[in-house]
Formats: structure tokens, sequence, C-alpha cells
């Protein structure tokens, strides 16, 4: 019998390795959804008691990082799996919808969250579960950035056929050193950090030709921006 190549070998490794990640990955994610329901519906009922808001705050915050996780693993291990499906996907609606979501998770963190629509839709061509994964990632980045507290203010524009997002924090910033490596695949600087959360963001950008800038300064926060081509805008 003829030994399979080194080469061979390694990419039969790496494919085992990824379909197991995936299998793991959507396990994770079917069950942190029905506990991160259920973690969400504790935090309203106790939104009112300043005794226990904190704490379901926190729970919730918590449920939600392990469920970005496994969705952030299982887009890598799929990275190459299918083209991406468009549809109309409005922009507004699923920055909205990640506002309430990290509302619910912000109690006793010291984090203030700000919001400016200025328009009341912005529909653009995509993936609509995607592009909330890409935004709710630098939300949970801007959080995770802001220990102390802080605000954190997320916007949306649109003009001349372009939509914009823009999430800002006023948390500790990057350097230049680690803005340059800020998007690369499983590099953090937080020790508990897995370095996936924007290695994800920069391929679904990419995914729907959009593009995302990012302006940092150490001990003056972040700022992200997105920007994608605006559906059934004239040019």
């Amino acid at each position: 019998m003829n030994a399979v190549p080194r080469s061979d070998t390694h990419t039969l490794a790496l494919a085992s390795l990824g379909a197991m990640t995936a299998t793991v990955a959507h396990e994770m994610r079917n069950l942190l959804g029905g506990i991160e329901l259920y973690a969400t519906l504790v935090a309203e009922q106790c939104a009112k008691t300043p005794d226990l808001q904190p704490l379901t705050g926190r729970l919730v915050e918590g449920v939600s990082r392990l469920r970005a996780v496994a969705t952030n693993l299982l887009s890598v291990s799929r990275r190459n799996e299918s083209a991406l499906e468009s549809a109309p996907v409005d922009l507004v609606m699923v920055l909205t919808s990640v506002a309430d979501s990290a509302a619910l998770a912000l109690p006793g963190t010291g984090v203030e969250l700000r919001t400016s629509f200025r328009v009341a839709k912005a529909a653009v061509l995509g993936d609509g579960e995607q592009i909330r994964q890409a935004l709710f990632n630098l939300v949970l980045n801007a959080v995770q950035a802001m220990p102390e507290g802080g605000v954190l203010t997320l916007s949306v524009t649109a003009r001349r056929g372009q939509v914009t997002v823009t999430i800002k924090d006023t948390g500790m910033g990057m350097d230049r050193a680690t803005l340059r490596h800020a998007f690369e695949p499983f590099f953090t600087t937080r020790m508990r950090g897995t370095g996936l959360g924007l290695a994800v963001v920069r391929e679904i950008v990419e995914r729907h030709q959009a593009r995302l800038t990012v302006k940092s300064r150490r001990g003056h926060g972040t700022t992200f921006t997105l920007t994608f081509a605006l559906h059934g805008a004239t040019q």
C-alpha cells in the first residue's frame, strides 16, 4: 500500500479538524440559543430590580460571548463551503436588533449605549445573519475594550448610494502595532480572547464587497466604519 504524501496527510488532517470544529460549534450554538432566550427573559424581568439587574446583565453577556465564539468558529470552518446568498437586508433593523441584545448585557458594566439612526430604513444586498454576526462582533469588541466603562455609539447614515454603519467606543484604543494585526485570525491582546472576532468581521465584509475602516488611538477609543452599497439606489 502506498503511503499518503505528507502534504496530502496535512490537508486531510486540516479537513478533519475543520469538520470536527464545525460539528462542535454547531451543537454549541444550538444549545446556547435556548439558554440565551431564557437568560434574556430573566434579564427583562429583573430590569427594575437594582440588586439583580447587574447580575442578569452579566449572565446575558456571558451567554452572548459564548454564542459569538461558537458562531465565529462555525464561520471559520465553513469559509469555503458555499457562496454568499444575497437578499435585501435592512441595516437599520439589524443594528437595532444588535443594540437591543447589547442593552440587556450592559447593566453593571458602566457602559452607556447611544444610537443615532439618521434613516428609517437602509437596505443592502447580503446575508442578514452574517451581517448581524459582524456587527455583533464589533459591538462585543467595543464593550470588551471598556472594562472600566465608557460610551458605545452605534449609528447608521445613508448618502450618495451608500449606507454607513459606525460603531464607536471610548475604550482603551489600539496602538499602530496592534492595529496592523487586529484582523489576523487568532491574534488577540486579551488573555481569554480567541482572536477570531475581527477576522470574521473582515471576511464577512469582503464577502459583501463592502468597505471596512478603523481609526484608533491608544487611550482614546476606537471607531469601526462599515460601508455598503445601498440596494436600489440610482447611480
